[in-house]
């Protein structure tokens, strides 16, 4: 096992209110992460239940660091520990826009670092589908991400379909 330490930036065309509320709020996480209880406080928990299968784990966690908003840091049983950094920056159709940071490092073997990656990348995708109106239907999810996914996977992974 070794470290692995994946980055990822979205540019998001709203205000870091807004994207903020979806990382702390617990219904908002479900509609693009996974079920979630969060308690938005640090020493709260942050716990995500999968509902779409596959080989991702539930994952119990803590809130380590939060200072709204501009930073929310949590460490997961499964997931490592994820920090989401959000600043405000010029552009957008407001001229102000939130580009979000997403950075997870998780111990584990390096193989199934393209998974993670990959992974990562269609939550972000979730995220912002969540945050223009339209949160991730768990049931349909195959049908509505799946093809993002094996995108995804292609791209992260070096694989040509």
């Amino acid at each position: 096992m070794g470290g692995s330490q994946l980055r990822f930036e979205r540019g998001i065309d709203l205000p870091r209110p807004i994207v903020w509320d979806a990382l702390v709020d617990a219904d908002l996480v479900s509609g693009w992460l996974a079920e979630a209880s969060v308690d938005p406080r640090v020493g709260g928990r942050y716990d995500l239940q999968w509902r779409r299968g596959g080989a991702l784990t539930d994952s119990t966690g803590t809130i380590e660091l939060m200072s709204e908003p501009d930073l929310l840091r949590v460490d997961t049983s499964a997931l490592g520990r994820i920090t989401f950094s959000l600043a405000e920056v010029s552009g957008g159709t407001r001229d102000t826009q939130t580009l979000l940071t997403v950075t997870v490092e998780v111990d584990t073997d390096p193989r199934f670092a393209a998974v993670s990656r990959a992974h990562w990348l269609c939550n972000l995708d979730q995220l912002q589908d969540l945050l223009r109106g339209h949160p991730v239907d768990w049931d349909s999810w195959e049908a509505d991400y799946g093809a993002a996914w094996e995108r995804h996977w292609d791209e992260v992974s070096g694989i040509a379909r």
